[in-house]
């Protein structure tokens, strides 16, 4: 076999080892991406839920609102949960990074929240 013959099997045979150890790298970046995917569409839906609300009299006190939102996020959470993909780590990761950003939403639907009952 020649050089030239010798130089482009061992280029085929690194692309090929190359490929091989990339591929998983691959599918975690795929998974990572499905994981904030179904974050960004369960923070829409959470959104939409809280923009839903119509606060009217008679009003329940802000305790129960706390209780009820706190629910909200649980549900959210739980169903999230079942559709993450990756390891146990990412799952934890993304979830931990959802709860937060459920957290933040549900701060700022309880501050509009006692606002009206204060304006009521």
């Amino acid at each position: 076999m020649s050089t030239f013959g010798l130089a482009q099997r061992d280029n085929q045979s690194l692309k090929s080892v190359a490929e091989t150890y990339t591929a998983p790298l691959d599918l975690k970046m795929a998974l990572i991406q499905t994981n904030k995917d179904l974050i960004s569409k369960g923070i829409k839906e959470f959104n939409i839920l809280l923009n839903q609300q119509v606060f009217s009299d008679p009003a329940i006190s802000e305790e129960a609102m706390v209780t009820v939102v706190n629910d909200w996020v649980s549900f959210y959470i739980n169903y999230y949960k079942k559709q993450m993909s990756g390891e146990q780590q990412e799952q934890d990761k993304a979830l931990q990074e959802f709860r937060q950003e459920l957290e933040t939403l549900s701060a700022s639907f309880l501050d509009k929240y006692r606002n009206f009952l204060k304006s009521s």
